[in-house]
């Protein structure tokens, strides 16, 4: 454990204590199964279920940062919710924040997740069967989903289809509240997602999209 993680870490507690935003079951907790026990780079500070720690992977100097920010919508008694079944596997390429409340379950295929990017909690869910893979910078507001399945096969016109496709999303995207991407879409870097929007299709770098289905309603020069 870096000194100088420790310390940020402490501090950022310290923070949500004077707000009543955690507790120090969730600190020494974060503290004693993630580094000491474990080796590994994961912060926890509020109420979180771990399971698969051991096939969650970070890349040198990176962290996977889990209810450590304080968001208005949350308390501390959201609970983040990160799974990772045998098989499967979570790559966090950097350091990546992920907001209480969450809800990450990697079935089978990988997770990768890019450096500074953020993941609002509170009913957002991550479901991943194939493959999804986020770029770095992005931020997904409260309740996005990103499913790469359909969770059942459909027929028709007498043919299968696919039930599975990989998501990719690229470097600094924007996916408002209750948006929804679905299976085997492609979002370039620096687009937008509007608020409740559904994501069936690819969606050009510096694309704004919006609607059901989600259409290109302008571009995006940037945004913060």
């Amino acid at each position: 454990m870096r000194r100088s993680e420790f310390r940020g870490y402490r501090a950022a507690m310290r923070g949500l204590r004077g707000g009543r935003e955690t507790s120090a079951r969730a600190f020494y907790g974060g503290v004693m199964r993630h580094h000491v026990l474990g080796r590994r780079d994961i912060w926890v500070g509020s109420s979180t279920v771990i399971d698969g720690a051991d096939r969650i992977s970070v890349s040198p100097g990176g962290a996977l940062r889990v209810g450590l920010g304080s968001f208005g919508l949350t308390s501390e008694h959201d609970t983040s919710v990160i799974r990772v079944r045998e098989g499967a596997s979570l790559h966090v390429d950097g350091v990546v924040s992920l907001q209480r409340g969450v809800r990450i379950v990697v079935d089978s295929g990988r997770l990768t997740i890019g450096h500074e990017t953020n993941v609002n909690g509170l009913g957002t869910k991550i479901l991943v069967a194939d493959a999804i893979t986020i770029g770095a910078g992005c931020t997904f507001s409260w309740d996005v989903q990103l499913l790469d399945n359909d969770f059942h096969t459909m027929t028709v016109d007498g043919v299968q289809q696919p039930s599975a496709a990989p998501i990719v999303i690229g470097d600094r995207v924007w996916v408002g509240t209750r948006a929804i991407v679905l299976k085997g879409v492609t979002i370039g870097d620096d687009a937008v997602v509007a608020a409740g929007a559904v994501v069936t299709k690819d969606v050009p770098a510096h694309a704004v999209v919006a609607g059901m289905p989600a259409k290109v309603i302008g571009s995006s020069d940037s945004w913060t």
